[in-house]
């Protein structure tokens, strides 16, 4: 599991979460995360392109 957390003066504004399914597509990784979305992850790409991935599954209010 990974989460990516956005604090302001320590109080978390944004989070989401995600778990490898321990599947691939298209030669990616497979991650679901806590609002239901899925994400194709290439796991040479590294962490913060997971992370960067992940944030862009939050709409903004």
């Amino acid at each position: 599991m990974i989460t990516v957390t956005i604090a302001i003066n320590g109080q978390v504004i944004l989070a989401r979460s995600s778990v490898n399914q321990k599947k691939k597509k298209y030669g990616k990784t497979i991650y679901k995360c806590d609002n239901g979305s899925i994400i194709l992850h290439n796991s040479d790409d590294g962490a913060v392109e997971l992370a960067k991935k992940m944030l862009d599954t939050i709409k903004e209010m």
